[in-house]
């Protein structure tokens, strides 16, 4: 009977002390972050996320079209209208390559459209014997935009002998077919992601916005890994580690910059900084909607409301730093390597905030596993 009445008794006592003011600050904290979170999600999806696949979709078309009209006739004319679509199709990708998540991972967009270096010597060879395929996991190096950018920039060392080893060269045809066979397959796999997301496709649309949890497999969780992970392989290590000689002991590797051929490099980082601070403010063009920064700032009140504003302040201290970087960026790491140094401790800077406070404050697990400690 004593042990029944003692039993019962804690049971009171616990239920007491889940009405103070503590366990209700925090049922209420966490009723606001859920509350917070699904506006986020459709302001994300409906005007940012799926009007980037949009525009990336649309100009991916374009630019397949430019590459038709270059084998067509190669002349000087079609391959300055081919440049320009290309330009405008890598800068594109900037704005949506971190969103790595749902149809993008699914159809392992990023290593398609942009595993940089091109593997030149490979692409050469193919074109030579005029046998390659460009399927599989191990000739993603030798298709993509990278591969493009060879095909229409590297080639050969002025505009003349590039036009020429499409029109009259031993190997032309060749040329033109590998030319033809890379464009197709991006705007292939740009179609099929866009139109997953798409309610009269996949829909994912609808699924991502109804995934408003925290948890692994949440959209929020996956967008936070895509973005961390993404900032610090991808931006930091890729686009400036690597080539810096961060990865090889201080051994500078200039070429590895991505867009060596066109020198487009530090533009293109620029448009993939920016794309990055507008999907964290959850804005695109006109439409200023609810992001991340507004989410931070709700359910950080009266804790550290400051988290918001700094990493915002990191994004356009790294665009500062990158506005210093001569072009061409390979040129600078060879010779004057001091500015792109700046900027790749900005850069490390925000890993180090995304990765840690940024996913912390939102309740995040990171889940991917990275190499040196960051």
């Amino acid at each position: 009977m004593y042990c029944k009445q003692l039993f019962v008794s804690t049971l009171l006592v616990a239920g007491l002390i889940c009405l103070l003011p503590s366990c209700v600050e925090n049922s209420e904290g966490e009723n606001q972050q859920d509350t917070a979170r699904k506006p986020v999600l459709e302001n994300l999806a409906n005007n940012v996320i799926l009007p980037g696949y949009e525009s990336l979709h649309s100009q991916m078309t374009l630019l397949d079209q430019s590459v038709k009209n270059f084998t067509a006739d190669p002349n000087q004319a079609n391959l300055s209208s081919l440049r320009s679509d290309f330009e405008n199709v890598y800068s594109q990708w900037q704005k949506v390559s971190f969103l790595e998540f749902g149809p993008a991972f699914s159809q392992t967009l990023r290593a398609e459209f942009n595993t940089f270096p091109t593997d030149n010597f490979s692409i050469d060879n193919a074109i030579e014997s005029g046998e390659f395929s460009l399927t599989g996991f191990s000739t993603t190096n030798r298709r993509g935009l990278p591969a493009m950018e060879y095909l229409i920039y590297g080639l050969a060392d002025t505009d003349e002998e590039i036009i020429a080893k499409y029109s009259s060269g031993t190997n032309a045809g060749n040329a033109r077919e590998y030319l033809l066979a890379v464009s197709q397959l991006l705007l292939t796999k740009i179609d099929l992601v866009y139109n997953q997301w798409l309610p009269e496709g996949g829909n994912y649309q609808e699924e991502f916005i109804q995934k408003d949890g925290t948890d692994v497999g949440s959209s929020l969780g996956e967008m936070v890994n895509a973005l961390s992970q993404y900032l610090e392989r991808f931006s930091r290590d890729a686009r400036l580690g690597i080539p810096l000689g961060k990865r090889s002991q201080g051994v500078i590797i200039p070429r590895n910059v991505e867009a060596y051929y066109s020198q487009y490099s530090v533009s293109l980082l620029q448009a993939h900084i920016s794309g990055m601070k507008d999907f964290y403010l959850g804005k695109r063009g006109e439409n200023d909607g609810k992001g991340f920064y507004e989410l931070l700032q709700e359910i950080r009140a009266g804790e550290d409301e400051g988290l918001a504003d700094r990493i915002l302040a990191q994004f356009d201290q790294i665009l500062s730093r990158l506005d210093q970087v001569p072009s061409p960026l390979s040129a600078t790491i060879q010779n004057n390597p001091a500015s792109a140094e700046a900027a790749h401790q900005e850069l490390q800077k925000q890993v180090i905030l995304i990765k840690t406070e940024f996913s912390s404050a939102l309740g995040v697990l990171i889940t991917y596993q990275d190499n040196d400690g960051d």
